[in-house]
Formats: C-alpha cells, structure tokens, sequence
C-alpha cells in the first residue's frame, strides 16, 4: 500500500511536513541507508538563540486507501535513531491516523524516543491517541512491525466494520534542543492490509440452450437403410423376414428338380425293362408284341 516505502525515488508519493520553516529539515541521504541507494532524514539546524520552549522538526506523511478489512493491517519500518528512549528535548515517533466519518480522529503514536516535559505533548493516552513506547538501538538500525489491528482494539474497541473517512501513517522528529542536532533516519517502509471483499453486483448470464444437432441429409440418388432394431424376445425382426422367401423359392425349385430327375429316371429304368428279343432271330420287339418283326415268328 505504500507508494516509494524505499525512498529510491526520493520524497514522489509523500508529503513532507516542517514544524520550523527555519530549522526543521526533511530530506534523503544516501550516506546511511538500510537497503537501497537512499533513505529519510528527518533532522534540525542547530540554533542556540531561539527560545528554549520551540519545538523544531519535521517528517513525512503518506494517506493510505481506506478499502482495508477492519484495520487488518502490517506496518513495517526500518529507524536509526540519534536518540532512544526518554529524554529531556526529543520525540522521534510514527504515527498511525485514523478519520472516521463523522468527524472524529484517532491516533496510534509509536514512540523509540519521548521527552514528557519539553514538547508539550501528551506522552499518555487519551479517548484519541494511544501511545506505544518501543525500544530501539542507538545509532542502529532498528526493525519495528506493529499489527495495527490488535494495537487499535487494545484501546478503542472493536475495530469491525469501521466507516473510514481517510487513513495515514507519518514519520517524524521533532526537539527543543540547543545543544545537539539530533536526527532519526527512516528505510523501507511497508504496510500490508486485507482489502475488503465486495460483493459482485453483475448479474450471472443465463446459459443459452443448446440447439438440437440437425441430421446430416444423403446425397441425391443414395438410397437410405433404416435398420429396425431387433425385439427383444428373440424374434427374428425385418432383417431375417426379407430374406425368407427367396430361401423358400430356392428350396422349392431344388426340390422340384431333384423330383423331375427322380422321375425321368423311374421311367429310363421302366421303358428299359419292357425290351425284349426275338428267342428265334433274337431280334429287339417291344414287349406288347406278340411276332417279331423279323422273321415273324410268335414270341
């Protein structure tokens, strides 16, 4: 969600902030980073003649997109703080701002250098601010991670379904000191979030139906064979019908030859059987002949 959270492109993305036009000074180095070629400076001019009481510094804010699931947010970011814990002249904090609509704003004010008296700022929570006090390393680079969600409920409640008007996070050093020029430096910079889930409000499209398959016509002139499937039963169908005449025909005839030739051959043996020869010339004579007729003597 952070836009530049390296600040490789300079200060594109954020918004600076002086508390001193004079004295306050925001701006990147590439002397001491974490990571990368660059990182913030938040830091003062030194000024002795200036009353003790002004408070000089400055940071950086970025807004961040208020379509996040109930605060369900990671930040991350790396500091090297010139001045840890309290102190008599330093704060040196991120801050975490929450508008609702409506008009109230809440804050979580992470601290790793606080100065109770000298600022004029109050160091204790409130029915708006809540305030972390963190350790940090001095002169080091320090990991900070926060679970904004949980520290948000540990004082203003449940943090479900929120109306938020507008969300940031800032950076910042501010002093009143006259005898050092202390400084924070700032490096990768990240907040995670959970967006909310929307509910789609485009219709789901009806399917259209899908339109009967259209049988595929023969050619002209190709004749069509509709094949009739067979009953169940056994039955023997159309398939086996169109066949039986002309296997009735072919038996018929077969049996009518083998019945002609059966005869034919009846009558050869009968005519043969009926021939007789004359006993005196011995001469063929039919066997209703009673003389030959050769030499026409009585059979």
């Amino acid at each position: 969600m952070i836009v530049n959270g390296g600040f490789e492109s300079h200060l594109d993305g954020w918004q600076p902030f002086i508390y001193d036009q004079v004295y306050g000074r925001v701006n990147v180095t590439s002397g001491t980073r974490h990571s990368g070629s660059w990182c913030l400076r938040t830091y003062i001019n030194p000024a002795r003649e200036i009353p003790y009481s002004q408070k000089r510094g400055g940071g950086v804010m970025q807004a961040l997109s208020t379509d996040i699931r109930d605060l369900d947010i990671l930040l991350r970011f790396w500091v090297m703080p010139a001045v840890i814990g309290q102190n008599s002249h330093t704060n040196i904090r991120s801050v975490v701002q929450v508008s609702l609509k409506g008009g109230r704003s809440l804050n979580l004010s992470y601290y790793v250098a606080w100065a109770p008296p000298a600022l004029g700022e109050f160091l204790y929570n409130t029915s708006d601010n809540t305030i972390f006090f963190l350790p940090a390393l001095l002169h080091q680079w320090t990991h900070i991670e926060r679970e904004v969600k949980s520290d948000f409920e540990s004082r203003f409640g449940s943090s479900s379904n929120l109306d938020l008007e507008k969300l940031s996070v800032s950076f910042e050093m501010t002093t009143v000191s006259h005898l050092s020029t202390p400084d924070a430096f700032w490096d990768d910079v990240s907040v995670l979030a959970e967006s909310r889930v929307s509910t789609p409000t485009t219709p789901t499209p009806r399917p259209k139906p899908t339109p009967a398959p259209t049988p595929a016509l023969p050619p002209p002139g190709t004749a069509t064979t509709t094949t009739t499937p067979q009953e169940a039963g056994g039955g023997s169908g159309p398939a086996i019908e169109q066949y039986t005449f002309p296997a009735l025909l072919a038996i018929f005839l077969i049996g009518l030859a083998f019945a002609s030739a059966k005869l034919k051959s009846r009558r050869g043996l009968k005519g043969k059987a009926a021939v007789r020869y004359c006993l005196n010339c011995g001469a063929e004579v039919d066997a209703e002949t009673l003389y030959c007729t050769r030499c026409g003597s009585r059979q």
